[in-house]
This record gives structure tokens, C-alpha cells and sequence, in this order.
């Protein structure tokens, strides 16, 4: 047998790098958005404004008070324009309060990036859309709160067109079933609600329990924007402050379902003290109507598998005490896939509690609702509903 010299060696890797770029460059898909633009974090003076592409890509939105736009705004880091793949994130600011402005999202392909060398493919846009910044004297909106999707959000599209009128989506938790990759993200929940209504309304995630399972889940903060950073964090939407709370897994850390991964104990711990400062504020005590959203319920009296040392049993023990001292108007909340009205019990949760239902099992939407929040000058009216709009039980809170 012939021994192969160093040179034929070299010949033979070249000519496999040669066919291995070509095979590469003829199977690279054709530059596309794979999730059309998706709002987040609005506020009275500025929006973050997100969407997907497939391949890497530099990216800006143009924005305006006109169909024209004229105004436009890109992301940098340290000095640098973001070039990349996947989720892109602009940040709108200085906007004008209780204004609507129109946009369009744009991506350039970026080829090929070296230090003297950058080669450019084509430049995709989105259709033009318009939002509304929300002022500190809007004192008539309406809202919509789900929970308990996992993975299935199909029926909400004919929900959002029959109640066409409200301002944002509360989602609240477990709107995914556990997250094993970053895809599932934008599969069942980016795509669907953009299609639906998120291009024009934002939505503002609460992340449940089953949003905290899989390798997936621990990206899914870099496909959504909150005022913190975190998942828990506070807003502002006119006279209202919404409170959104984080409450980790429903078992304890040490449960082998876990597999010694979880730390929601302290976590929870942190989240409390947060807690305790933020109802302290001034946006939370001067707002007229306070609202907390959380995916488990709080009640200060835990029943069944709420146990002492469980999730829901946790997040009462430490949040609870806060809230009933903070004047909280309402509470939402799922989890328990049966929908219910916890009327206020003094020690307890000195505020209703609404729990959204869910299927129990397939598709059975018999038990599954959502909630519809009326907010207006004499109070909050709140509408637990079925998927087809029937009410089930109406509460009104007057001040």
C-alpha cells in the first residue's frame, strides 16, 4: 500500500473544504423574517419593537406620526451596530404620550463580516403598522388576560377579533408547555400572537411553571422585553400600575423532577424583597387602580396539594402579606386549569382573585376562559368569559 504524502493530504482537505462551502452556500435558505414584528414593553414614552429573521442580518425600524414614518432607530452595543441571527430588538424612546405612530421593521442581510470585508444580500420589510403610547391621563382601557395555553393558542385569534377594542394582552403563564427548544418559543407563542394582534397591541408575558421546564426555557427572557429585565417587574398603563410576579415551580427544589436544577426558594425570596420596595413607590401608591398578575393564585389559607413547601403555598406565604398591605385592587391568575372568583376575605387576600380555566385534558374547551378587564373612571368591571364570549361571572370594582 502506497503511503499518502503531506502534500496530497493538503490537496485532498482543500478540495473537501471546497465542496463542503459550495454545499454550504447552495443549501443556505433564502433570506426571510420568520416572525413578523411583535410588541413589547409599551409605556407611555417609548415601545420595544421585536421580530425574527433566519439568517444574520443587520436591522432598524422606521417609525413616524404618518404612514410616511420618517424617523428611524437602530440597536448598538459598545459602539456596534447588532449584526446577528434569530430575534431582533429595537427600543423606541422619547415617543410622544397618547400619540399613535405608524412602523415598519427592515433587515439586511449580512453575508459576510470580517474585520475590512463585509459583503450585504437583500433588505427585507414588513408591511406598515401603527401602535398608540398610552398617557398618564388615559383613564378609560381595556385588556385581555389568558393563561394555561400550553402550546395551543389557536382559539385566541377569534377572541381578540371579537374584542377588538382593548389595548393589551396579559399572558399569564404556562402559554407554552415546556420549552425543550428556542424554536417552540416562536412556534407557539411569537408567530401566533404577532399573527393575531401583536404587531399593533402588545402583550405582556407572566411566566409560569411549565415556561420554566426544558432547555429551551432558559432563553426565553432574550425573546421577550420586560421594564426590569426579569420576570417579575412593574408598569405603568394610565391610571393603573400593573404588578407582575414570577412564581418559579409548583414543587419543591428538591423534588427529583428537577433534578437538583432549581432554586426557586431564594429566588422567591429576592422576588419578596423586591416586592416589598416596589409597592413603595410612588407609581404603585399614587396610581388609582392596582393590579397584580401572577400565575399561581395567592391565598394566605393553601388547600390540597398547596401544601407547606410547595409552590403556591411559597409564593402566599411570601407575597401575600405584601399585597394585602398595599391596597391591590385585583388579582389574576391560572394554574389550576378550573376557572373560579375568590371574593375578598379579610387576612386572607384582601382583594378578589380571578383564576382563569384551561383544558384539562386535549382540547376540551368547556372549562377553558379568559378574562376581559374594563378599566374606567368609576372602577374596574371584569368579565370571566368562555371561548365564545358567554360570561360566567362579572365582578366590579368600585372606588
Amino acid at each position: 500500500m502506497k503511503k499518502t504524502t503531506s502534500s496530497a493530504l493538503l490537496i485532498i482537505v482543500l478540495i473537501l473544504c471546497g465542496i463542503s462551502g459550495c454545499q454550504s452556500q447552495t443549501n443556505q435558505q433564502p433570506f426571510t423574517l420568520t416572525c413578523t414584528p411583535y410588541l413589547q414593553n409599551l409605556h407611555q414614552n417609548g415601545i420595544t419593537i421585536m421580530w425574527m429573521v433566519n439568517n444574520n442580518a443587520t436591522s432598524w425600524v422606521e417609525y413616524g406620526k404618518t404612514e410616511q414614518r420618517g424617523s428611524k432607530a437602530v440597536h448598538t452595543q459598545s459602539g456596534m451596530v447588532d449584526v446577528n441571527p434569530g430575534v431582533q430588538k429595537i427600543v423606541l424612546t422619547g415617543l410622544e404620550p397618547g400619540t399613535r405612530y405608524f412602523y415598519r421593521v427592515a433587515s439586511n442581510e449580512v453575508k459576510l463580516l470580517q474585520a475590512y470585508k463585509v459583503i450585504f444580500g437583500d433588505t427585507l420589510f414588513s408591511e406598515t403598522y401603527s401602535f398608540t403610547t398610552p398617557s398618564a391621563s388615559t383613564r378609560q382601557f381595556s385588556f385581555l388576560a389568558f393563561n394555561d395555553l400550553h402550546s395551543k393558542p389557536q382559539f385566541v385569534n377569534d377572541i381578540v377579533k371579537r374584542e377588538n377594542g382593548f389595548s393589551f394582552a396579559m399572558l399569564n403563564g404556562d402559554i407554552m408547555g415546556d420549552i425543550n427548544t428556542e424554536d417552540e418559543i416562536a412556534k407557539c407563542m411569537l408567530i401566533p400572537f404577532s399573527n393575531y394582534f401583536a404587531t399593533g397591541k402588545p402583550f405582556f408575558l407572566t411566566r409560569g411553571n411549565h415556561e420554566t421546564r426544558g432547555s429551551g426555557a432558559r432563553s426565553l427572557l432574550k425573546y421577550i422585553d420586560t421594564p426590569s429585565g426579569k420576570y417579575y417587574y412593574s408598569f405603568t398603563y394610565g391610571i393603573a400600575c400593573f404588578i407582575v410576579l414570577d412564581c418559579g415551580e409548583d414543587k419543591p427544589d428538591e423534588h427529583p423532577a428537577y433534578f437538583g436544577l432549581a432554586d426557586y426558594d431564594n429566588y422567591r425570596i429576592d422576588e419578596a424583597e423586591w416586592l416589598s420596595l416596589e409597592v413603595q413607590k410612588p407609581a404603585f401608591k399614587n396610581a388609582e387602580y392596582k393590579i397584580v398578575c401572577i400565575h399561581m393564585p395567592i391565598t394566605l389559607q393553601p388547600q390540597g396539594e398547596d401544601k407547606i413547601g410547595n409552590g403556591p403555598a411559597d409564593c402566599s406565604a411570601k407575597f401575600a402579606p405584601i399585597l394585602n398591605k398595599a391596597g391591590v385592587d385585583l388579582l389574576l391568575a391560572g394554574h389550576t386549569h378550573q376557572f373560579a372568583v375568590i371574593h375578598p376575605q379579610k387576612g386572607v387576600t384582601n382583594f378578589p382573585v380571578i383564576v382563569g380555566g384551561a383544558p384539562v385534558s386535549g382540547n376540551d374547551q368547556t372549562k377553558t376562559t379568559y378574562t376581559l378587564v374594563e378599566v374606567g373612571k368609576s372602577g374596574i368591571t371584569c368579565f370571566l368569559k368562555k371561548v365564545n364570549g358567554d360570561v360566567i361571572e362579572e365582578v366590579k370594582i368600585k372606588k
